[in-house]
């Protein structure tokens, strides 16, 4: 019933829903979330949890697998477009950014320079730390763990854990015996 009446609404109302749910913690706000999101995004899977306090921009340019998480304070930007494989999780406080300020022309500002984009994918069946931070253009394998706070900089291979400032790799996922 709900998705029914929301899919009828003009675009500017699913955004004042957004606005007015985006903190709400109960079911109805979760369902809320995801419908506009389903409608915004230009695709989004089943099973997609969206905690309160994530920010979306750009969702248009945004691809959501299915059984995803993104928990609470996390901003995914999606300027220059972002892919979200199955069975992600992504932990609260994370940002993906899929852009970025050149700074190589002493000419140019640096906020006045036309942004670079370059799209995030995330693979299949990856955990991303609280707190992780994807910059714009990184590619991160299937089965991927990001331990929290890491700054991805580089691509990431199937099934590593990486951690770190810059993230590097630490070891093969089932070669883990803790660190």
């Amino acid at each position: 019933m709900c998705k029914k009446i929301i899919l009828k609404m003009p675009l500017w109302f699913i955004c004042l829903l957004l606005r007015k749910y985006r903190y709400g913690e109960s079911k109805l706000s979760y369902k809320i979330r995801y419908i506009c999101y389903k409608i915004l995004c230009k695709s989004i899977g089943e099973n997609v949890k969206i905690s309160p306090g994530v920010f979306i921009t750009y969702p248009e340019n945004i691809i959501i697998g299915n059984n995803v998480s993104i928990n609470e304070f996390s901003i995914i930007s999606g300027f220059g477009g972002i892919k979200i494989g199955n069975d992600v999780s992504i932990a609260h406080g994370c940002s993906i950014l899929s852009s970025s300020h050149p700074y190589n022309n002493n000419q140019i500002k640096i906020r006045e320079g036309e942004l670079l984009k370059k799209e995030v994918i995330i693979g299949n069946n990856v955990w991303v730390g609280a707190g992780v931070t994807i910059l714009y253009g990184k590619n991160i394998g299937n089965g991927v763990v990001i331990g929290a706070g890491s700054v991805v900089t580089k691509d990431i291979p199937d099934n590593s854990v990486c951690v770190g400032i810059p993230a590097k790799v630490k070891k093969e996922r089932f070669d883990c015996e803790g660190f």
